[in-house]
């Protein structure tokens, strides 16, 4: 694929000294939470990926707005495979230099990507610290006593500079997590939610006395159809990462005892990357997988739903996702609609080059005319309240402008009407300026706040979340009904779930899927149930963060589905 240099130039590079690399990323310490140990072991093999310069990923960007804008004549057609890659593609002249200046020092490149974008190099840690003008060093996570190997600054030869974006994993480390998921072993139903009992007088008495929503109070809250979906060429793709599961014998007991008008043996398909496995063990299922799977199934009752579980790579979550990405492009057929309930972190957690180089991996999934839905993160504004939380902190890859953002909303003790979770995360990105689709909708807020001057955040930058949905359901682990949890991503997998019902009946009418949603949800607010109260206080409940006003905020953006009047707009267009 990558062609050699000419010998002149090669020879420029294998001569090249110290002082004619340039510094591509650097930073002063590692964060909060990891210590360094001394020096990785030289003969170490680090697998490293390179991203190189996209040949013309502004018009990439440019027509993913034109076919997901309705209204646009192009709204609809999608691009091929091929099509994609000729916005994306790496010019001939870098892929020649970066392949000649990696086999002056006997290494070899593979595409890591359809397009060639991106490529893997697996080399010692000695081999990486001459390469790259690096010192790679060990870093123990504090509260884990896990181990990565990182380096604080990397180079490159300056005549390639222009030709690589970012080397990775170097200057970025994983979350500094204090431990696992919660053991649901031998816990029972809670009884109790602490709020959250009294429910719109709308729904049926017993979804008022609930305490949590099931798929049926699901579908009388936002008006979701109950009845199996038609059979067409419809496919909704689960993630899965982090050795998160879904287990098959929870979903069956999931059906029979919140969907027992669906076929409890209704199952999933199973994809891999990354040697990703689903480990079917009575306890293996995930806090985050294994409920996403149920309500991904018992929501959309018919729609094929498929599993995609990437392999754990050593603290390595963003090449995970990455590598899921690129595996969806290379697909001929790459499904309809992606949920993905996992967060790597929050910007000031990740290099600026790493965040836009994942988000034109998604940006490329819309062009395919994939609806690729995310959630926003836990603890509001802020997030995580580790060490130095920041509290306008935007979560990543919520923060992509082409991605869909859910937040999460709730009810309240003696309330009707569904209010903001003040562990919605939401704000505003300091990597991404606001795309036009947002400029009406976010111009407004900021004018009926007071906050079109503020330096408290990025004004100008990409604002999350785009809408919401409830976050308490009730779900199965290990046979037993888990009623005591609520997460952002629940919210996000019930609208991820209401647009593949969505993007069906468009099918069935022998139309194109939704494919990017946001042009769409921000030209048609009145669709979404408007969230009025709340906030999300973020950084341990400090007193910061955003409220829920009229109209779209940074806590619920436009509020919750409504079903039925999604439905009568979609069906025009």
């Amino acid at each position: 694929m990558f062609k050699y240099l000419a010998a002149a130039s090669l020879v420029f590079l294998i001569g090249a000294t110290a002082a004619e690399f340039v510094v591509l990323e650097q930073r002063n310490d590692p964060p909060a939470g990891f210590s360094s140990v001394g020096p990785a072991p030289a003969d170490q093999i680090l697998s490293l990926r390179l991203a190189l310069t996209q040949s013309d990923i502004v018009g990439l960007q440019d027509t993913v707005y034109e076919i997901s804008t309705p209204g646009n004549p192009r709204y609809g057609q999608y691009l091929t495979e091929d099509e994609v890659k000729q916005f994306v593609a790496p010019s001939a002249d870098t892929a020649s230099l970066v392949n000649g200046w990696l086999a002056s020092n006997e290494l070899t490149a593979a595409p890591a990507s359809p397009a060639g974008d991106w490529i893997s190099v697996n080399m010692t840690v000695s081999q990486a610290n001459d390469l790259l003008a690096a010192e790679f060093l060990t870093f123990r996570n504090d509260g884990t006593n896990q181990t990565v190997v990182r380096t604080l600054s990397y180079s490159v030869p300056r005549a390639l500079k222009t030709g690589i974006e970012w080397v990775h994993p170097t200057i970025i480390f994983p979350e500094a997590r204090n431990g696992g998921f919660p053991s649901f072993i031998n816990k029972t139903s809670s009884g109790t939610t602490g709020g959250r009992s009294v429910t719109p007088a709308s729904v049926s008495p017993e979804c008022r006395a609930t305490s949590s929503w099931s798929p049926v109070c699901l579908q009388e809250l936002y008006g979701i159809p109950s009845a199996p979906a038609k059979p067409v060429k419809n496919k909704f793709w689960v993630s899965g990462f982090d050795n998160d599961f879904a287990n098959k014998r929870d979903l069956q007991a999931f059906l029979e005892t919140f969907r027992p008008d669906m076929n409890p043996n209704t199952t999933f398909d199973f994809v891999s990357v990354d040697g990703g496995i689903n480990n079917q063990l009575p306890a293996g299922g995930g806090i985050e997988a294994n409920p996403d799977m149920q309500y991904a199934v018992g929501l959309t009752n018919g729609i094929p739903v498929t599993f995609i579980s990437t392999g754990t790579l050593p603290n390595d979550r963003l090449t995970e996702m990455l590598d899921q990405a690129n595996h969806l492009l290379s697909l001929e057929h790459p499904p309809n609609t992606v949920l993905n309930t996992q967060t790597p972190g929050l910007e000031s957690q990740l290099s600026p080059q790493m965040a836009v180089s994942l988000c034109n991996a998604y940006a490329q999934l819309a062009a395919r005319g994939v609806s690729y839905i995310v959630q926003t993160n836990l603890w509001g504004a802020g997030s995580v309240p580790l060490p130095g939380c920041k509290p306008f902190d935007a979560p990543f890859p919520a923060s992509c402008p082409f991605v869909t953002a859910v937040g999460a909303t709730q009810f309240d003790d003696d309330q009707t009407e569904e209010t903001a979770s003040e562990s919605s995360g939401g704000g505003f990105s300091n990597f991404f300026r606001r795309p036009k689709y947002q400029d009406t909708a976010v111009a407004a807020y900021l004018r009926a706040t007071n906050n079109t001057h503020t330096t408290a955040f990025n004004v100008s930058g990409r604002a999350v979340p785009d809408v919401s949905a409830v976050w308490f359901v009730p779900w199965i682990f290990d046979l037993g009904v888990v009623d005591f949890l609520s997460a952002v991503g629940y919210s996000a997998t019930i609208f991820a779930s209401t647009v593949a019902l969505l993007t069906n009946e468009r099918i069935a009418a022998g139309k194109p899927g939704l494919g990017f949603l946001n042009p769409l949800i921000y030209a048609n607010p009145g669709a979404f149930n408007d969230m009025k109260t709340g906030s999300n206080p973020g950084c341990a409940g400090a007193a910061i963060g955003f409220n829920s006003t009229s109209g779209w905020d940074p806590v619920t953006g436009f509020g919750s589905p409504s079903y039925p009047k999604l439905h009568e707009i979609c069906s025009k267009l």
